[in-house]
Formats: C-alpha cells, structure tokens, sequence
C-alpha cells in the first residue's frame, strides 16, 4: 500500500507567487491544495474530519477573515492550539524579500511555526527545505533547480527590456527638451505610506 501523501493548504493574494509556491511544492511529492482569499479556515477545519486535516497550512500573513477584520492566521493559530490537532502553519509575506526580526517575533506568538519572503531565484530551494522539513519530507532538490533557473532566465529577460525601455526614453527625452526641470523641494512625509500597512496588536504589518 502505497503512503499517503502529505497534504498542503495554500491561500495567497499573491497570484505570480501563489503559482510559484504551488508548482514548487508540487515537485516535492505533496498534495496541494489552493483556496482562494474568500475561504474561511477556521469554519473549513471545524466541518473537516480529523483524518483529512491538511498536514501544512501556507498562508499570507496579512488575509483577513471575510466576515471580520480579523487575520485569519491568528485565529487559525487559536484554533489550532484549542483543539490540539497536529497542522503547521507557515505564514508568507509576498510583500517582502525579506522577513524583518518583529515580524517573525510576531508569528511565533501567532502560533505559527514559521514566517517567509516571497520566493526568488536565490531563496527557492531554501525556502520550500524549510516548508518540507516541519512536515518530515527530504528535499527533492532537482526539479527545484529548474524552477529556479527558469525564474531566473525570465527575470534577467524582463531587467533587460526595462533597461532598454529606460534608456530610449532618456534618449527621446533629451531630443525633446534640455530645458532643467524646477527643482521640487517638498519633504516626504515618512508617514505617507501608512496606508500600505495595519497595525495589529503593536505591530505593523504590510497589507
């Protein structure tokens, strides 16, 4: 009799990320399943039998319940811990290339077993290894290799075109007038991007 697969939950407002993490994974042997931002987890998980909970819970740290202003994962964590089942939760911040100190301070109080930064070429394999261990799988590395190739093929693709857009639009712009621009002495205001970010029980966190 073949082993059950190791079952994994995925929720994401990140879809490029959400479609990264979801093949990854996928090479690793895993049942993956991708919810959309509207599912209530905590009301999955009560209606689920107790043989069919997912093993692995991925999830953006910053998705809200739909009835309430509620993170969903702090009261997945809640329920997690109240009803003592045996699921990890692993929270995701498709925001950041890096995760800062408070933030992942803030997840492990949560009850969450770990926080990550959105995957990139560099921080694929590292990142899908932390993933597989808390749930007992090796490392299928070889087809993480090529994903990450692959990302990192179309990214060097879509830098050059960016740079050659810029660099036309220099030269048009110099053809058109050398006229200096009126120098703009406003101040940035360091609060104006308050509206990206939630605070959450003293911490800030990204929307």
């Amino acid at each position: 009799m073949a082993e059950q697969k190791k079952a994994v939950l995925m929720m994401h407002t990140d879809q490029e990320q959400g479609q990264l993490w979801q093949t990854a994974l996928a090479t690793q042997q895993l049942e993956v399943t991708w919810e959309n931002t509207q599912f209530d987890l905590v009301q999955y998980l009560e209606t689920c039998d107790r043989q069919r909970l997912p093993d692995l819970l991925l999830m953006d740290m910053a998705l809200k319940s739909s009835t309430s202003q509620t993170l969903q994962s702090s009261s997945v964590c809640q329920w997690i811990n109240k009803q003592q089942v045996d699921i990890k939760v692993v929270l995701f911040n498709p925001r950041q290339d890096r995760i800062k100190d408070i933030e992942h301070s803030w997840a492990l109080r949560r009850g969450a077993a770990d926080v990550l930064p959105r995957l990139s070429p560099e921080n694929l394999m590292a990142e899908v290894a932390r993933v597989t261990a808390l749930i007992g799988c090796s490392l299928i590395s070889q087809p993480l290799e090529k994903i990450a190739k692959s990302i990192g093929a179309g990214s060097e693709s879509i830098q050059a075109q960016e740079k050659n857009l810029v660099t036309t639009e220099d030269s048009n712009s110099s053809k058109i007038s050398s006229k200096p621009e009126p120098q703009n002495n406003s101040k940035v205001d360091p609060k104006s991007d308050a509206g990206n970010s939630v605070m959450y029980r003293g911490v800030r966190v990204r929307r």
